[in-house]
């Protein structure tokens, strides 16, 4: 007779949904060539006002702002690095 085993997984959802969710931010990153203002204030966790009164009249962002019909786009990768500059002077 062939012995019987019992196995238990036990998930946490919110682990799993935190990992997918982490996952397909690195895909989106790496995906992104312009975002807008919308798409920085989600991808940087701030509200559209901080970010326009602490980021975007820079003159460093103004250097890197593309404009189109009222709509401004900005290149993701300069984006970060002019973020991660304006940052490190807090």
């Amino acid at each position: 007779m062939i012995a019987q085993a019992n196995v238990n997984i036990e998930l946490d959802n919110k682990s799993i949904e935190q990992y997918i969710q982490k996952r397909i931010d690195v895909q989106i990153d790496e995906s992104l060539f312009l975002v807008d203002v919308e798409t920085l204030s989600k991808k940087c966790s701030m509200s559209r006002r901080f970010l326009e009164e602490e980021f975007l009249k820079d003159p460093r962002f103004k250097l890197i702002e593309k404009t189109k019909v009222r709509k401004r786009f900005y290149y993701w990768e300069e984006a970060k690095r002019v973020i991660e500059e304006i940052i490190e002077e807090w």
